[in-house]
């Protein structure tokens, strides 16, 4: 190879490696897009030192196997004298093609290396970090276990007992799904794609945060730990600034607590630690009714315990308790006055003292 050759060789090298990390950065627009098909499309060359060049990233074998389009389809398209869209199925915005002009003949084996090309940059742009956009993964927990789980874009999910989430990527937003359970996000902000949660008519956006969401009975309850999210109801604000979301949705301060049902309902002030005391698996309640006290305890221990009196369902409940020590809290129940714990071998009973007498009395005649 002659010098000059050598320098057009090693400019050629230079130009794909910055449309490598173009593309693997996401940097590519549309316009770029069709700017990197056509040097592509300039000469073979250019296609066959990008094509080495993607082959030394890990993503590329994945990248060769995960169209569905049989080889042979593939080598026939690519041998088409108009390349088009080839339909490749890769995720979320294939790269646009362009036809040449004036046309150039290519060989096959040039042009079926195109189509790899094609395709091995559009997955590495799509799995930049882990992040796999438009497909979500699902993180689970089972009874007793908590989990937690960095996610691909820098935020750490923390995943209370028998908790789903499914965790989705666009290049505009990633969005949280919460199936069922609770789970608190520590948010890495990120100035183009918001972080959106949503469970069921419950919606969350916020950006560099932590917040807590929990899929309860009636109503799902969103807490503050750091920072401020904007709570809606219903279908997901525009993807505009934060700053324009103001009237679509409430703003939500550290150390703030708001339910969501039928409507949003109005913040109130907490104590943000105790309410993600579960992540030490605790439970933290200050004046909380029993009947809401019990129903949280139903959902760590097997044995439930049951509260039917009125009464005693709104009694105020305050203090920190082992969320798996259901017999602990039962016994705390037995020291207050006018209430009688009964032990069942499949359930626990919380009753006032005159409905355990005339229960007695009823038994005795």
């Amino acid at each position: 190879m002659s010098q000059s050759n050598a320098e057009i060789r090693e400019a050629i090298a230079e130009q794909a490696s910055e449309w490598f990390i173009e593309n693997r950065s996401g940097l590519l627009d549309a316009e770029a897009s069709v700017g990197f098909m056509a040097w592509l499309r300039t000469s073979p060359t250019h296609v066959e030192v990008y094509l080495r060049l993607a082959a030394l990233a890990p993503d590329f074998r994945a990248a060769a196997t995960a169209t569905k389009i049989p080889l042979e389809t593939l080598l026939a398209r690519a041998n088409a004298d108009n390349v088009r869209s080839l339909d490749l199925q890769v995720p979320e915005r294939p790269l646009a093609l362009v036809r040449p002009s004036p046309p150039r003949t290519w060989s096959l084996a040039a042009a079926a290396a195109a189509v790899l090309v094609l395709l091995a940059s559009a997955t590495i742009w799509s799995m930049r970090d882990g992040e796999r956009f438009g497909m979500p993964q699902t993180y689970r927990t089972a009874y007793g276990e908590q989990r937690t789980q960095t996610l691909p874009d820098g935020s750490v999910l923390h995943l209370n007992m028998d908790s789903e989430v499914t965790v989705r990527y666009s290049r505009h937003e990633r969005v949280v799904t919460v199936v069922r359970g609770q789970a608190l996000f520590e948010v890495a902000p990120q100035r183009q794609r918001r972080f959106r949660v949503q469970a069921g008519p419950a919606g969350v956006i916020a950006v560099g945060t932590q917040f807590d969401v929990y899929r309860r009975p009636g109503a799902e309850r969103i807490t503050v730990i750091e920072g401020t999210v904007a709570v809606y109801s219903g279908p997901s604000p525009p993807l505009v600034p934060s700053d324009r979301l103001a009237a679509q949705t409430v703003r939500l301060d550290a150390g703030n607590q708001l339910d969501v049902g039928d409507r949003i309902g109005t913040p109130r002030r907490v104590d943000a630690l105790a309410a993600v005391a579960w992540l030490q698996r605790q439970i933290a309640f200050d004046a909380e009714p029993l009947g809401e006290v019990a129903a949280e305890f139903n959902r760590y221990g097997r044995i439930p315990l049951e509260v039917e009196d009125e009464s005693l369902r709104a009694l105020p409940i305050s203090g920190a308790f082992d969320a798996l020590d259901t017999d602990s809290f039962a016994a705390f129940l037995g020291t207050l006055d006018g209430v009688v714990v009964q032990r069942m071998p499949t359930r626990i009973r919380v009753l006032t003292l005159a409905t355990a007498e005339r229960e007695r009395q009823s038994r005795t005649q």
